[in-house]
């Protein structure tokens, strides 16, 4: 009779390579996950900042990024009364990172350039930091270092 299938010592000895594999890692990725929040967080700024640089070219109208405290930032236009309205809710940043030095508005022209430059830092709980930087006549945004 051929019988085929996993006996429960094969089953066992899988499960307690497993275990150990897990043991060994887990301290390991605790120190990740800081590094990831930044660069998941640099990346969503950065994504809000293209957003109302390509809203102010396509609506013709003057968008900025505002970023209201160390934590927090929005993306506004200008309307008819030349007054910024908010567009959408407020992001906040994932805990354990904050802007450490940050302008307070990031605005776009409708010809694609910026009205200030400026660069916004993000700090991690690790003390990791990454620079998002506006050149003004490009409208440039540049991450360093790279994501």
């Amino acid at each position: 009779m051929n019988r085929r299938g996993v006996t429960l010592l094969e089953l066992i000895i899988v499960m307690v390579i497993i275990g150990i594999g897990a043991t060994l890692l887990a301290p390991g990725i605790g120190t990740w996950i800081p590094i990831y929040r930044l660069k998941g967080a640099t990346r969503d700024v950065v994504s809000t900042l293209r957003t109302a640089q390509m809203k102010a070219i396509s609506i013709n109208t003057d968008y900025q990024v505002n970023f209201s405290n160390a934590t927090t930032y929005v993306l506004e236009y200008r309307n008819t009364l030349g007054v910024f309205v908010t567009e959408g809710s407020p992001q906040t940043l994932p805990s354990g990172i904050q802007f450490t030095t940050f302008p307070r508005i990031f605005q776009f022209n409708p010809n694609s350039t910026a009205s200030l430059t400026g660069a916004l830092t993000l700090t991690n709980t690790k003390g990791s930091t990454r620079t998002i930087t506006l050149t003004t006549a490009t409208g440039r945004i540049r991450v360093d270092p790279p994501l």
